[in-house]
């Protein structure tokens, strides 16, 4: 799990970034890593590559623009549904606004807090992420780590892996989200046995098929989604579903 910073004062970066690293040493506890960011943009292109349970300390206003934070937050939220979001501002009375711009967010700190205060406040939320990320781990995850990417997801929500137009890059399609990231097909075969290469442009979790039309050659998963089966792949499919004690002969027309 990673601790993001989104702070465009460079003073208020330091105090937060000093308080953060004080926390975690006090309490020994240690994330994957911290990124801190001045601008929004780059910003999100680090959560891109790093989803999973994060904990974001977002200032909202940035730079001329008095909510920027706020919309930021947005981008953070359809990236990472499960992450914590922290305002740290001196506009404490946003915080009706979070509502309006459905972010969830986990709580406010105020700038103008003493040190001590300040503080404690973080520490609460650092408390709170790694509460939550022990639990997440204790759940059946699927954890991507290499070079250019990294995130987590509970592998119940995995439904496939498809290629894209751009090259290396595959898109995990979830219950509830879609991730970019680099990678190749092969490389995520290996990871779990659950996860089956049923066409050269898909991998599929086998443990979340709905149906296969042997006919049309489609894999049916929820929410009326569909992906390519090669037809010498439909039998090793079935047996591969079989081996993980699935009823599934009802369900294959």
């Amino acid at each position: 799990m990673n601790i993001f910073i989104l702070e465009d004062v460079l003073p208020q970066q330091i105090r937060l970034e000093s308080a953060v690293r004080h926390i975690l040493i006090q309490k020994n506890w240690v994330p994957k890593k911290i990124i801190i960011e001045s601008k929004p943009l780059p910003f999100i292109e680090e959560v891109s590559r790093s989803v999973g349970n994060n904990l974001y300390f977002l200032d909202i206003e940035l730079g001329a623009q008095e909510k920027r934070g706020l919309e930021v937050a947005q981008e953070v939220r359809q990236l990472d549904p499960f992450g914590l979001i922290v305002f740290v501002t001196s506009h404490t009375e946003f915080a009706r606004l979070t509502f309006e711009y459905k972010v969830s967010a986990y709580d406010f700190i105020d700038k103008t807090l003493a040190k001590d205060a300040f503080e404690t406040k973080v520490a609460a939320c650092l408390q709170a992420h790694f509460k939550a990320a022990e639990a997440f781990h204790k759940e059946d995850t699927f954890i991507f780590d290499n070079a250019q990417s990294y995130f987590v997801v509970p592998f119940r929500d995995i439904l496939f892996f498809e290629t894209t137009e751009i090259s290396r890059k595959i898109q995990l399609v979830a219950k509830n989200r879609t991730i970019l990231f680099s990678a190749t097909l092969d490389e995520l075969t290996a990871l779990d046995d659950r996860l089956f290469k049923c066409h050269r442009s898909y991998v599929i979790n086998v443990t979340n098929i709905l149906s296969i039309d042997k006919k049309q050659k489609l894999i049916h998963f929820s929410d009326d989604l569909t992906c390519l089966i090669a037809r010498r792949k439909i039998g090793e499919l079935t047996r591969r579903i079989r081996n993980y004690h699935f009823a599934f002969e009802k369900r294959v027309r």
